[in-house]
């Protein structure tokens, strides 16, 4: 008897528990839904790579060369690049990608290795032409990478008023709500704002450059304003091919660049307007935080965004748990009370002398 009221309890209080939970869930709950998205957030390392492993495959292919098969080259140099040798990648794909001039696997080694260096222009011009040879790379990801060589390339001023899946540039820059959406509206708009300042220098004049603006409390209008010399900026060219807002790749796209990038800024600001657009709130911050302690550009804007999400939470936490809160704690306690009646009055009766029955 005792043991079937234990579990009628326990079902009984998982129920309710259920009924409780508010809408910005605990950090913790949003790592067991969203593993891969958390992980690359939260900065779980990635397996090591077996270095014993690869210098045998190099000594391998060194004893078996086979330098008119482009595979060959790819196996060797991705040796060299898992090992951290992304120079001796460059040193050896350079002199050879005249020859495999319609290779994927050369142009995007050549490619990575370069952005593992630093050289960006470089970078983009080789990840462009083995997208041109594959647009499918990589799983559909290669996309993504060409989308933030595009970003890196760009001056510093750029980079304070765009993130580097340029699609969402506006929305971010333009929303304050909890709910993060890519909005075709909200980029038109800024557009349509951007028409009347045929002078960016005044633009800037008139309002602050936004690399010089304090952090912090970036009012409504500016971040409207914002958003229109934003709007005035070359768009990217990748995004006359694609549309990464609407693509299906898109959150393994922007963990797979913050995988490859775990020191870039631009990384961490996709990944939190990924976690936000899925309403994962406590992971957004922790993402926007990390872009912020790694040198973001927009940290101030960042900042506004980490504390509109907080006040959303600590809001929605207190709406749920005021009136809500004490409605549920009475629908939870009657049951109790009613279980623990029948309870004390099946005890009583088993009790009694058979006689009194």
């Amino acid at each position: 008897m005792k043991s079937s009221l234990w579990i009628l309890l326990v079902l009984l209080f998982a129920m309710t528990a259920r009924a409780c939970i508010w809408d910005a869930e605990t950090l913790l709950q949003e790592k067991w839904r969203n593993y891969d998205l958390a992980k690359a957030i939260l900065g779980e390392p990635p397996a090591p790579e077996n270095s014993q492993t690869l210098q045998e495959r190099i000594k391998n292919l060194e004893a078996n060369r086979d330098e008119n098969n482009p595979d060959w080259w790819n196996n060797l140099t991705g040796a060299y690049m898992r090992l951290n040798q992304p120079a001796t990648a460059v040193k050896l794909l350079e002199p050879v990608v005249s020859k495999f001039p319609n290779n994927y696997g050369i142009h995007a080694n050549l490619g990575t290795a370069y952005h593992l260096l630093g050289r960006y222009k470089e970078a983009e011009k080789e990840i462009g032409r083995d997208l041109e040879i594959n647009p499918a790379a990589h799983f559909g990801l290669e996309k993504y990478h060409l989308a933030l060589l595009q970003y890196l390339i760009r001056d510093s001023k750029y980079k304070s008023r765009h993130v580097y899946v340029d699609e969402f540039t506006a929305t971010f820059l333009t929303t304050s709500s909890s709910h993060f959406f890519f909005s075709d509206s909200a980029e038109e708009i800024s557009r349509e704002m951007a028409q009347s300042y045929t002078n960016l220098a005044e633009a800037e004049a008139e309002y602050g450059s936004p690399s010089n603006r304090t952090e912090g409390s970036l009012d409504k209008g500016r971040m409207e304003m914002l958003a229109t010399v934003a709007a005035l900026d070359v768009v990217p060219s990748y995004r006359a091919k694609w549309n990464l807002a609407t693509d299906t790749y898109f959150e393994a796209g922007v963990i797979y660049m913050a995988q490859m990038n775990p020191k870039e800024p631009a990384c961490f600001e996709m990944l939190g307007i990924a976690a936000w657009k899925k309403h994962n709130y406590h992971l957004a911050i922790s993402a926007f935080e990390k872009a912020i302690a790694l040198g973001s550009l927009k940290s101030g804007i960042l900042q506004d965004k980490i504390a509109a999400l907080r006040h959303y939470i600590s809001k929605s936490f207190n709406q749920k748990f005021g009136t809500e809160g004490f409605v549920s704690l009475v629908l939870f306690l009657i049951p109790l009370v009613i279980l623990y009646y029948i309870y004390t009055k099946i005890r009583d009766w088993r009790r009694k002398p058979v006689a009194q029955k």
